[in-house]
């Protein structure tokens, strides 16, 4: 096995890790189990990102950096929309923006945001913000259930939270009406 191939198995088991997916059974961890933590899933999905690039740059650490600031807006072609990995079981939005950019030449345009969906989605009428112990936290409207946006409390180390998850038809909805969701980023 090359080191190339080596990386590429370590960030499948971050990526695993970072969906709650024990990388060795393939089963759902626990929601009580350490490695299900919030804060430990954001460090995999960190992780599993800097695998991405050094991966992409042939196996080499070193990338040259672009200011964001001086890209162009991102976008999208149909060819590459067509290729966006759709989850049957539901995602986090983070997760399904990751998908996004993974399939982009992020040195030619900027890195796109879970931001950019949900704001739209609170513009639309399908996401509501309400306010729970100091924080702000986002959760389907009836619409939005419908579409297939859900919420699911879950624990995390600084206690509960609610985490908001799209499912597969509101994923390709996200990807049938990203012309429209992209049109506020130019």
């Amino acid at each position: 096995m090359t080191e190339l191939e080596k990386m590429q198995r370590a960030k499948e088991y971050m990526d695993m890790l970072a969906d709650g997916i024990d990388p060795i059974s393939g089963k759902a961890l626990d929601n009580d189990s350490a490695l299900n933590n919030v804060r430990l899933s954001r460090c995999f999905f960190y992780v599993s990102d800097i695998l991405r690039q050094i991966i992409e740059n042939g196996g080499i650490s070193k990338k040259v950096y672009v200011k964001q600031a001086d890209l162009p807006a991102f976008s999208m072609p149909q060819e590459l929309r067509d290729k966006v990995e759709i989850t049957k079981s539901p995602a986090m939005i983070r997760q399904f923006t990751e998908r996004l950019n993974d399939l982009s030449d992020l040195t030619a345009m900027k890195k796109l945001s879970p931001t950019t969906f949900t704001s739209w989605l609170l513009n639309k009428g399908f996401l509501f913000e309400e306010t729970f112990n100091g924080r702000k936290r986002k959760k389907p409207t009836k619409s939005g259930l419908s579409l297939g946006i859900m919420s699911e409390e879950r624990e995390g180390l600084h206690g509960g939270y609610t985490a908001t998850l799209y499912s597969e038809n509101a994923q390709k909805f996200l990807i049938d009406n990203l012309d429209e969701i992209l049109a506020v980023l130019q």
